[in-house]
């Protein structure tokens, strides 16, 4: 078996459309860490604005002091006397926020932004405003304060923009309070635009890299990639395939050393993705936090945290098992039809009608269980897909047992056409 996916992987490489996908994803790889890198907001993108507040504040309160010397009115004294007690209260804190930020003390920073948002937060709380939409939702303020206590108790560097109020949006904050429909839309657009922070460390680079490939287009695009490893040399009576058969080599080894190959390239590219997000990332930034807190979903508006070192290893295992689960539909068509672009097509075509068959049978006992319904892995893991189709049966765990039982069934199914067709030409 070794030797015949030796064979295999030689024979991949030396084709002239794989070398060609090897250079396209590197520069895919590049440019995406480019755009990482440009958008990431680093510690001056956030004192800078600060300091000009500050300076603008400070050109206020100097004026209101102006003001007091030259008033006579008792009332007026007294609300300027009023108005620079709370200005110069104000400064003082963003001065401090200022230095600390400047300092890069986080647990410190961290800490004034949770006791920010805790009063906010109790409040709601005794309002009875549990299961709102608006901005900030109770379950954003309760999350943010969650997700800023993990990074304080495992030492971690927020992600920069962190202000509680225009930078963390959760998937209950759908709404905004407006005087229009129009200028509601524009602040959700704002607030979503903060929200979608990016980190061009190595941890955080890889996370949004694999969001990215962990879908439906990254499932094709490996399709794609092998999508003729089974037909590549002739199924038929006169194809070359033929000539391994007059060796005492078994026609099912030869079908399982290609879809050994396919799994190994597959995890190989993976791997490549992870070096290289370690040497850009340390390269240009750092390595990252292994523990930054990803948020998880819970029924009924209740919630988990998962580090994200351990989310990326659950992401990579269901992609893995998808890709196991797409090349066992590839290998069926293309024994069946003996043709690569029909056999890719139909698997393609397989795959988008059993998501849509599959979204249509959300409401039913038996949605969990259909394997098409997982092909989203971030989505899944953090159970937003759940929240959306209203199904919290969308697990991780029924995931993975639905695809591998999938699979296998499939496995079987291709091992018996295959055991027909050798007879048939036999």
């Amino acid at each position: 078996m070794f030797k015949l996916v030796r064979f295999e992987i030689k024979k991949i490489w030396n084709t002239t459309f794989f070398r060609l996908f090897l250079v396209a994803m590197v520069l895919f790889f590049v440019g995406y860490y480019v755009f990482v890198y440009i958008n990431t907001t680093r510690l001056e993108d956030v004192t800078k604005p600060l300091e000009d507040v500050l300076q603008t504040l400070e050109l206020g309160l100097e004026e209101n002091k102006q003001a007091l010397e030259s008033a006579k009115e008792e009332l007026e004294i007294k609300e300027l006397e009023e108005t620079i007690e709370f200005e110069e209260n104000y400064i003082k804190e963003r001065k401090t926020e200022i230095e600390i930020l400047e300092e890069e003390n986080w647990d410190a920073i961290l800490q004034i932004w949770i006791e920010d948002a805790e009063p906010y937060a109790e409040s709601m709380r005794n309002s009875n405003d549990t299961h709102t939409y608006t901005h900030p939702t109770l379950f954003n303020l309760e999350t943010y304060v969650a997700i800023s206590k993990w990074m304080q108790e495992k030492d971690i560097t927020p992600l920069l923009p962190a202000d509680r109020h225009f930078s963390y949006l959760t998937f209950y904050d759908q709404e905004v309070n407006s005087t229009s429909r129009a200028e509601a839309e524009l602040i959700m657009e704002f607030l979503k635009e903060q929200s979608n922070k990016y980190s061009s460390t190595s941890i955080h680079y890889l996370f949004r890299l694999f969001g990215i490939l962990f879908s439906l287009t990254g499932a094709v695009f490996f399709l794609f990639l092998l999508g003729d490893i089974v037909t590549k040399e002739g199924l038929g009576r006169n194809g070359s395939i033929n000539l391994l058969h007059t060796q005492p080599i078994k026609r099912h080894n030869i079908l399982a050393s290609k879809f050994f190959t396919a799994m190994l390239i597959s995890l190989l590219i993976l791997v490549s993705a992870i070096l290289f997000s370690i040497i850009v990332g340390s390269v240009f930034d750092r390595i990252g936090d292994w523990h930054y807190p990803v948020l998880i979903y819970g029924e009924d508006r209740t919630f988990t945290l998962m580090s994200m070192g351990v989310f990326l290893i659950k992401a990579v295992g269901m992609f893995m098992l998808i890709l196991f689960f797409c090349y066992t539909i590839l290998f069926l068509f293309s024994i069946i039809t003996k043709r690569a672009l029909v056999a890719l097509g139909l698997t393609i075509a397989t795959i988008l009608f059993g998501i849509l068959v599959g979204e249509e049978l959300i409401t039913l006992g038996i949605a969990q269980y259909i394997p098409f319904q997982y092909f989203s892995v971030f989505e899944v893991l953090t159970n937003e897909l759940a929240l959306t189709l209203e199904n919290f049966n969308l697990t991780y765990t029924n995931g993975m047992i639905s695809l591998s039982i999938a699979s296998l069934v499939l496995l079987v199914v291709i091992y018996l056409v295959s055991f027909i067709q050798t007879k048939i030409s036999n």
